[in-house]
C-alpha cells in the first residue's frame, strides 16, 4: 500500500477521491486514523459515489450539528440557525440526529439556553428530507413524535424505569416548547386534560393509586411552572386552579397526600391565580 501522510491533505484526498468501493486498504486506514484528524479542514471533495466522502459526510453531519448547538447563546441564535440550515440533510437518519440533539440540549442545558433551543426548533420546523418515494419528512413531525414518546414516559408511573428528575426535565421541555409555539394549544390542552383525569379524586382506592395521583400533581406542577402565563395559556387552563383546589382538599381530608406534595400543589394553584 502506498504511504500517504495525513498532513499532506491535498495528496491524501486526491488519492481517496479515486476510491469508489470498499477495500482492505480503506478498512486499514479507517482502523488506524481518527476521522477528525483528516476532516477538520473540511477538504473532502467529490461525488457521493466515493466511499471515503460518504463516510466523512456521515461522520461530520452529527459533529457539525453538535458544534453549532454548543455555540448557541442569545447573541448568535440567528447565526446558529443559518449554520444548521446550511447543512445539507440527505438522509432521514441525519434529520433524526438533528431532532435528537435539540431534545438532548433542551434537557441538559441551563434555563437560559432552553428557550433558545425551543426558538431554534420553531425556526427549523419546515426543514425536511425528501424520501425516494417523493414524500417529505419534516423536522416538526419527527420532533413532535419524539416529544410524545417522552411525554408517555413521564406519565407511565407503573414503569420500573420512571424517574422523577428525568420526568421533570421533560415536562419543563414541553412547557418551553409550548411557549415558543412548537407545541400548539390543541396539544397542550390535551395534555392538561390528561392530568385532570389522572388527578381527579376517587375515594377508597389502594395506597399505590394515590401515590400515582401525587406523581401526576408533581408533574403538572413542573409543567405549569415552565409555561408563561398569558391569555392563551389561561384559556387552556380554564378552571384548573379551582379543580386542583377541590382535589387537594379531598385528598387532604382523607390523608391521601403527603405534606410536601400538598404544598407543591398549593404553590401551583397560586401560580395559576397570578
Amino acid at each position: 500500500m502506498t504511504q500517504y501522510s495525513v498532513y499532506k491533505t491535498d495528496e491524501l484526498f486526491q488519492k481517496f477521491s479515486e476510491i469508489t468501493e470498499q477495500s482492505e486498504d480503506v478498512n486499514k486506514f479507517f482502523t488506524n486514523f481518527k476521522f477528525n484528524t483528516i476532516t477538520k479542514k473540511n477538504e473532502a471533495v467529490g461525488t457521493s459515489s466515493h466511499v471515503f466522502n460518504n463516510i466523512i459526510k456521515h461522520d461530520t453531519t452529527k459533529a457539525k450539528i453538535i458544534s453549532l448547538l454548543n455555540k448557541l447563546h442569545g447573541q448568535n441564535i440567528t447565526k446558529v440557525i443559518a449554520g444548521i440550515r446550511e447543512i445539507v440533510i440527505q438522509t432521514e437518519e441525519e434529520l433524526n440526529e438533528l431532532v435528537n440533539q435539540c431534545i438532548l440540549k433542551m434537557k441538559r442545558d441551563t434555563n437560559e439556553i432552553k428557550p433558545l433551543v425551543a426558538k431554534l426548533c420553531y425556526e427549523l420546523q419546515t426543514t425536511y428530507f425528501d424520501t425516494k418515494e417523493g414524500d417529505k419528512i419534516y423536522f416538526r413531525k419527527i420532533l413532535l413524535s419524539e416529544i410524545k414518546k417522552d411525554y408517555v414516559y413521564c406519565v407511565n408511573y407503573d414503569s420500573s424505569e420512571w424517574n422523577k428528575e428525568k420526568s421533570d426535565k421533560i415536562m419543563i421541555m414541553i412547557g418551553i416548547m409550548f411557549n415558543n409555539e412548537v407545541i400548539d394549544s390543541k396539544i397542550m390542552g390535551s395534555i392538561i386534560n390528561d392530568f385532570r383525569k389522572m388527578i381527579e379524586y376517587k375515594p377508597n382506592q389502594e395506597k399505590v393509586y394515590y401515590e400515582k395521583v401525587e406523581k401526576a400533581i408533581l408533574q403538572l406542577s413542573s409543567l405549569v411552572s415552565s409555561i408563561i402565563l398569558n391569555e392563551e395559556s389561561k384559556k387552556i387552563y380554564g378552571d384548573l386552579d379551582v379543580f386542583l383546589d377541590t382535589q387537594i382538599t379531598l385528598m387532604d381530608e382523607n390523608n391521601n397526600i403527603v405534606n410536601r406534595n400538598r404544598l407543591t400543589c398549593k404553590n401551583t394553584i397560586a401560580e395559576l391565580r397570578k
